[in-house]
């Protein structure tokens, strides 16, 4: 057979490995989907509040969770409904020896393993994150002091915000943090007992806008999301966007109280500084004073640039506009063309051995066969039939079972692996290569015809 070259070796291996394919072509269409995100809110940067950016690559993110669902759904549909098509006909010499080998499904075991041992570190790292804010919580002493329970009721009252939002101390952190659904629960260091009323006030509206927005489960949806799929980096950077507009809407919501931008600019650095204490903060938490982001967002205060809110026909438009995107790129499969465009390869195809009673007698021939070859890539057994032969029945037998051992690269339709029935090969049974055949023997079919 002839050498394949690196780029079909790829292919050859993305379409032996359905859940490979499955995750290249996921992977392909979720950077798609942030792409065309990116551009969107490139274009229209000044026109979009603060929370209108947060909701737009919330949105991407939503896309993004939402194609490998879709593109599942879609490969349940039957495959009748896909046009088959005639089989290719390949020949294999029985006089060859050694397996024959086109694709190595060793390597897509190993990179799912990897992807698998990686994907499981990151959520690992999660739920560590997970008890360690447990821990934090179960230490921290609730507020009793009056000025911080007034500064909490006036900013549930502003925020309108219904539900029961306790507020605690604890020593073990050096910036304010909230986190909870349905019992949130704002976290200050212990000398936020030294604050000014005003800098207390402007941290519990700071907070209690990502409860009112529910930013703590966005950012978890953020963390487990990007964790399922981290081999993709727009993902990791949609996510650190999504942190980012969630905290400039945060700060917009302060200044729409009326509190002086310059001022709480100030009050920001110094008690950033102040808490540049050597504490792990844990991951699953929103860190006021965030190291990563705290420039950009007191550039922006001073700027003026973070008041206006989401409106209604944004949300409706970007509702609208996630239906879209989800389905067209669902029913698109990257990889259908090429794929679907391939002969029907063995991975492993052992050549049958040549019956000892025609090597002796001097018996050349050939042997075509059809069987149905599993979603598995197996050859199903009972499907095996002789559909022809020369001389009759003669090779049938070392036929059948070389082909029952066979083993080829898995048909992929929409992400899914399918059976492939009518598969037909020729076995050509020769003392020697390209020897001297009874010319009134008949010639072996020689049909080749795409799948």
């Amino acid at each position: 057979m002839e050498k394949i070259v690196l780029l079909d070796s790829l292919i050859a291996v993305l379409g032996s490995q359905s859940s490979l394919h499955f995750g290249v072509d996921l992977l392909l269409k979720s950077s798609i989907v942030i792409g065309l995100t990116y551009v969107v809110a490139t274009i229209f940067r000044h026109r979009l509040s603060n929370s209108s950016s947060h909701l737009l690559w919330i949105n991407s993110m939503l896309c993004v969770a939402f194609l490998p669902l879709a593109m599942l759904v879609l490969s349940l549909f039957p495959a009748v409904f896909l046009d088959s098509g005639p089989i290719t006909v390949i020949s294999i010499q029985a006089s060859s020896t050694g397996a024959v080998g086109l694709a190595d499904r060793g390597w897509g075991s190993l990179l799912g393993i990897g992807y698998t041992l990686v994907a499981s570190l990151l959520l690992l790292r999660l739920l560590f994150s997970g008890v360690a804010l447990n821990r934090i919580n179960a230490q921290a002493v609730f507020c009793t002091e009056k000025s911080i329970l007034l500064a909490l009721r006036r900013s549930c009252e502003f925020l309108e915000i219904s539900r029961t939002v306790q507020v605690k101390f604890s020593e073990d952190i050096a910036s304010p943090m909230s986190f909870g659904l349905f019992k949130p629960v704002v976290i200050l260091p212990a000398v936020a007992n030294d604050w000014a009323e005003t800098t207390l006030a402007d941290v519990m509206v700071h907070e209690l806008s990502h409860i009112k927005r529910l930013d703590w489960p966005t950012m978890l949806f953020c963390h487990v999301l990007t964790s399922l799929l981290w081999i993709n980096p727009l993902l990791w950077f949609a996510s650190s966007r999504v942190d980012e507009d969630a905290e400039k809407a945060c700060d917009a919501a302060v200044l729409r109280c009326g509190q002086d931008g310059v001022r709480y600019a100030e009050d920001l650095l110094r008690l950033a500084r102040e808490s540049l204490e050597n504490k792990q903060a844990p991951l699953l938490a929103q860190l006021m004073f965030d190291e990563s982001n705290l420039t950009m967002r007191i550039r922006n205060i001073l700027s003026g640039k973070l008041i206006g809110k989401t409106s209604k026909v944004f949300v409706v438009g970007l509702t609208f506009s996630t239906f879209l995107v989800v389905s067209a790129c669902s029913g698109v499969n990257l990889f259908g063309s090429s794929l679907q465009d391939q002969d029907i390869l063995p991975t492993v195809a052992e050549p049958p051995q040549y019956p000892t009673r025609a090597a002796n007698e001097g018996i050349e021939g050939w042997t075509l066969l059809s069987f149905t070859v599993t979603a598995d890539g197996l050859v199903e057994e009972n499907s095996v039939e002789v559909l022809d032969a020369e001389p009759v029945e003669i090779f049938d037998r070392a036929s059948i079972r070389a082909a029952q051992k066979f083993e080829f690269q898995p048909r992929i339709r929409n992400g899914r692996a399918v059976d492939i029935p009518g598969v037909k090969y020729v076995f050509k049974y020769e003392l020697e290569p390209g020897g001297n055949r009874d010319t009134e023997q008949r010639p072996p079919p020689s049909v080749r015809s795409r799948q």
